[in-house]
């Protein structure tokens, strides 16, 4: 499952950055999913996100 990113929500404050060991996302404006392909759907970005602002498609 493609993980999604609310960009409306997200902060930018590196949460998933810091917590993705697939090395995933990217930090600018807001985060974004820059590499898809690497996810394995652990999770760990979306409990560690404190807006809520992930989610798997």
């Amino acid at each position: 499952m493609p993980t999604v990113i609310d960009a409306d929500c997200c902060i930018a404050c590196g949460a998933c950055v810091d917590i993705c060991p697939e090395n995933v996302y990217d930090l600018g404006d807001v985060a974004i999913v820059a590499r898809k392909e690497d996810c394995t759907d652990c999770g760990l970005c979306i409990d560690e996100c404190p807006n809520e602002c992930i989610d798997f498609e």
